[in-house]
């Protein structure tokens, strides 16, 4: 990311294929195709992002990505599903 006065960073982000956690001050991003993913897995399956995350977190974790607040992370993850699939 730049630090240029023509892209807010939201803007930015979602240009390399990521989705912001927040559209203001993004900490975190999420990928556009997994967020696809998962917007189609929760059609096909009852919806559980708690679970999803825990997944998601242990298979990071595994390859060295750690967060320190699961929770957060959670969080995170289910305000960008929901905003991406207001979006589409």
């Amino acid at each position: 990311m730049c630090q240029c006065t023509t892209a807010s960073a939201p803007v930015q982000v979602v240009k390399q294929g990521l989705f912001p956690c927040s559209p203001v001050y993004p900490a975190l991003a999420i990928s556009l195709e997994i967020l696809e993913f998962a917007a189609t897995l929760f059609v096909h399956l009852a919806p559980n992002e708690a679970t999803w995350c825990d997944a998601l977190t242990m298979f990071l974790s595994k390859r060295g990505h750690v967060f320190d607040a699961k929770d957060l992370f959670c969080r995170r993850f289910g305000t960008a599903l929901h905003q991406y699939q207001v979006l589409i």
